[in-house]
């Protein structure tokens, strides 16, 4: 590589550089600082369950299970602790799987 290629080579890589802290620096002064409010993680057994804050209202509990044995993830809501209902049932493999391919551009 001569002596011009590296020059050149360093001033595009410097102007990038520059660059992608300036977009990242506008990007994170535009962004709202989002707070995640997990209430509670347990594990017994084969399951691990997370309680968080959400869902269509803000007064809305939703439960996320885990089932180790059977890779399954249960999502319940709980509209001010009134009945518990069940939202989605997924296959964590087959959530995986469908992730991965979006995420090489391919259809689930």
């Amino acid at each position: 590589m001569s002596k011009t290629q590296q020059t050149a080579a360093r001033i595009t890589l410097s102007a990038t550089a520059v660059i992608m802290v300036g977009l990242i620096a506008i990007q994170s002064i535009s962004l709202p600082v989002q707070n995640a409010d997990a209430a509670m993680v347990s594990k017994t057994g084969g399951y691990t369950a997370m309680t968080v804050i959400g869902g269509r209202t803000k007064s809305a509990e939703i439960l996320l299970i885990i089932d180790d044995r059977n890779e399954d993830l249960f999502v319940y809501s709980a509209e001010q602790g009134r009945a518990v209902e069940l939202r989605a049932r997924e296959s964590l493999p087959e959530l995986f799987n469908a992730a991965r391919a979006q995420s090489f551009g391919q259809r689930p």
